[in-house]
C-alpha cells in the first residue's frame, strides 16, 4: 500500500469518528448520578445557605411581611484536575492494511477515557465511610456526625451497618423522612433509587421489581414495586455497601465539572521516528456541596 507522508493526519477523521461511536455505545452513570456541569475556571465555589422558616401569618408580623435572615451553609470547591493518556501508531500498520490493530488501539483509549471517568464518580460512594475523603462538612458522604451547619453543631445522621433487604430498606426510608433542614423543617425526602454494586443486583431488583412482598409467605403487595429505581453500578468495589438516594436532591448537591472534555486529538507527526501519537486529555472535578440526597449503609449487620 502506498503511504502518503501526511498519513497521521489523514487517519485523523476515521480515527475521531470511531471514537466517537465507542463512546456513545457504553452506559455512562455519571450522567445519571451526577449534576453534570461545564467550567471555564480553575475552580468553582458553592457556598451552601440555609432555609427559611415557614410562613408567617399577616397580623403575627404587624401586617407587614416578614423577613428572615438565612443562615450561610459549607463552602464546597471543586478544584478541577488534570488527566491524559496517549496511543502511537506505527506507519508499518497502515502500510501493511492492519486496520484491526489501529481500531484495537482505538477501542482501548476509549475504553481508559470511560473506565476513568467512572472510577472517579464512583470516588465519593467508594469512600463513603472514609475519614480520608471528606466533604465541605468535614465529614465523609456517609456518617452519624453530620453538623447542621457551620454555626449549629448539632448533628444527624445518614448511615447504618443493615443489610439489604425490604425491612431494612423500609427503615432507612423511614430515617430519611424525618431528615429537617437547620430551621427544623421536614425536608420532604424522597427515597427513590437505590444504588448497588453487582453482588447485590439480585436482592434489589427482587426488592424493587416483584409485585408480591419478598421474603414472607404472606401474598401481601410489594410496596416498593414501581416506588424505587435501581442502579447496578459495576464501579462500587465493596459488594456490601448500598445507598438509598433522593434523585432530584443527588442531582442538585452531587456535582461533576468538565474544565475540558477529553477528546482524541493528533499530535505532530514525527519524522524520524514515523509514529503517529494520539491523546486524549481532560480536566474535571467532582464532590457534593451536602450530603442530604444520600444515606448509606455498609451491609455489615
Amino acid at each position: 500500500m502506498l503511504v502518503p507522508d501526511n498519513w497521521a493526519e489523514l487517519l485523523e477523521p476515521g480515527l475521531k469518528k470511531l471514537f466517537d461511536k465507542h463512546t456513545r455505545k457504553k452506559k455512562d452513570y455519571l450522567k445519571e448520578i451526577y449534576n453534570v456541569e461545564k467550567s471555564t475556571r480553575a475552580q468553582e465555589h458553592h457556598q451552601g445557605v440555609g432555609s427559611l422558616g415557614l410562613m408567617e401569618e399577616w397580623g403575627d408580623s404587624d401586617n407587614q411581611v416578614s423577613y428572615e435572615d438565612v443562615n450561610k451553609g459549607y463552602k464546597q470547591t471543586y478544584t478541577h484536575r488534570k488527566y491524559s493518556k496517549g496511543m502511537q501508531i506505527q506507519r508499518e500498520l497502515l502500510e501493511d492494511e492492519l486496520y484491526g490493530e489501529i481500531k484495537k488501539k482505538v477501542r482501548l483509549l476509549n475504553q481508559t477515557l470511560y473506565y476513568t471517568r467512572q472510577y472517579f464518580a464512583a470516588l465519593p460512594f467508594n469512600n463513603a465511610w472514609s475519614g480520608s475523603y471528606l466533604g465541605p462538612d468535614s465529614q465523609p458522604l456517609c456518617s452519624a456526625s453530620h453538623p447542621y451547619s457551620p454555626v449549629d453543631a448539632t448533628t444527624w445522621t445518614n448511615t447504618a451497618t443493615y443489610k439489604l433487604n425490604a425491612t431494612r430498606l423500609e427503615n432507612v426510608r423511614t430515617a430519611m423522612k424525618g431528615w429537617k433542614d437547620d430551621k427544623g423543617n421536614l425536608l420532604g425526602i424522597e427515597a427513590n433509587l437505590l444504588i448497588v454494586p453487582t453482588a447485590l443486583r439480585k436482592p434489589a431488583l427482587v426488592i424493587a421489581d416483584t409485585d408480591k412482598e419478598p421474603d414472607v409467605t404472606d401474598n401481601n403487595v410489594n410496596i416498593w414495586h414501581g416506588a424505587i429505581d435501581v442502579i447496578e453500578w459495576d464501579f462500587l468495589t465493596d459488594p456490601n455497601s448500598w445507598f438509598v438516594c433522593d434523585r432530584e436532591r443527588m442531582k442538585t448537591f452531587l456535582n461533576w465539572y468538565d474544565r475540558r472534555y477529553p477528546k482524541l486529538e493528533r499530535a505532530a507527526q514525527e519524522f524520524d521516528t514515523e509514529v503517529g501519537k494520539y491523546k486524549i486529555v481532560g480536566r474535571w472535578s467532582q464532590g457534593w456541596d451536602e450530603p442530604s440526597f444520600v444515606f448509606g449503609c455498609t451491609g455489615t449487620e
